[in-house]
């Protein structure tokens, strides 16, 4: 008996992760192509129905935040992009690639600004890790490594690259394809590309450990 209840709230938790995942994507990604689809028919602009259709994973961060009260960096970062996207949208006269664009707004310039960074000699990672370290052990331990300069280049190079190509690949379907097969491809196209650098840092830092042990 005593094994059971332990074994259930592990259980629960999977599925509410799980859980909290289907819901995230159908935010993410069925809402706002279903939005596009029911406001476009309705609007004489195509802008219209992407700013319904963008604002919707905005607003769950949103309302998640305020629910939850706990930050989401990429939520955070979706709401900034959002707002900038909306600026630039109005600047440009109603431009619908403006906001097609509204994350790799963010996503290109962070990342050119890391790979420009680890060329002049201060890669990004180590500036970042560096202010850390003043109030986090773990950061001032990796800024006392005698090869922290490369490990920073190469971690900044990754995270920069990753930010970049994803910028230029949303830019190039933007380009190439119609409003709705944007909205259903974008997302699952771009986290798969996020996933992918994340997999990267996470396989060279654990090559770290395993040369540092």
């Amino acid at each position: 008996m005593s094994y059971a209840k332990t074994a259930a709230p592990p259980e629960r938790g999977r599925r509410d992760r799980v859980w909290r995942m289907a819901v995230s994507g159908a935010l993410n990604v069925l809402a706002p192509l279903a939005a596009y689809a029911l406001v476009r028919p309705h609007t004489g602009s195509d802008a219209t129905a992407l700013t319904v259709a963008a604002g919707i994973p905005v607003l769950y961060t949103v309302a998640t935040f305020a629910v939850r009260r706990r930050i989401d960096v990429i939520g955070v970062i979706a709401v900034l992009a959002y707002g900038v996207a909306l600026l630039a949208l109005l600047l440009s006269g109603g431009n619908p690639l403006v906001l097609k664009l509204h994350e790799a707004v963010l996503t290109g310039p962070l990342g050119l600004v890391g790979l420009v960074s680890v060329v002049v000699g201060r890669p990004l990672y180590l500036v970042v890790l560096r202010r850390l370290a003043a109030r986090n052990r773990r950061a001032a331990d990796m800024v006392r490594r005698p090869d922290i300069r490369r490990v920073a280049s190469v971690l900044t190079t990754i995270i920069g690259g990753t930010l970049a190509v994803h910028s230029l690949v949303m830019l190039l379907l933007a380009l190439r394809l119609p409003t709705a097969t944007y909205l259903a491809l974008s997302r699952p196209i771009g986290w798969a590309l996020m996933a992918a650098g994340l997999g990267a840092v996470l396989w060279y830092r654990s090559r770290l450990r395993a040369t540092s042990t």
